[in-house]
């Protein structure tokens, strides 16, 4: 749980803020990856949607809501490889999951955050889990 909130506060702190709590601004980061020692662009639209808990009234009415501080990010995107791979995605906090768009071969990745280096495990449970590094290349 730790590391999604890693992930998480890595991405938003590469990003624009966010904006109120009610608005759910996208926000869409670029990182540069090695992939085998070739060059491919990681792109992703983030978007955080902060958490309520609702209560009830003694009556058993709508009391209202609270936000718990929690926040989920939702994010989807592509990663385009120098050596013609072609990768969609989409996530929902630190893992994503992405389909080889040349194959149709789909995979499970872990996308950690560790300021602007992106760190991408790919089947992280396994068989074989491989690593590759991003660099953050910017922001809109």
């Amino acid at each position: 749980m730790r590391t999604a909130y890693a992930f998480a506060a890595g991405l938003i702190s590469a990003m624009c803020p966010l904006g109120s709590t009610h608005a759910q601004q996208v926000s869409t980061v670029v990182y540069i990856c090695n992939i085998e020692g070739a060059q491919a662009e990681l792109t992703a639209q983030v978007q955080a949607v902060n958490s309520a808990g609702v209560f009830m009234d003694s009556s058993g009415m709508f009391g209202g809501s609270v936000a718990t501080g929690e926040v989920n990010y939702y994010y989807q995107g592509s990663l385009i490889s120098q050596t013609g791979g072609r990768y969609s995605f989409t996530g929902e906090n630190e893992y994503a999951d992405f389909v080889d768009l040349n194959r149709n071969e789909r995979f499970r990745v872990q996308m950690n955050v560790q300021g602007q280096i992106l760190q991408l495990i790919i089947n992280p449970q396994g068989p074989g889990p491989v690593q590759y590094f991003c660099q953050l290349a910017g922001r809109q």
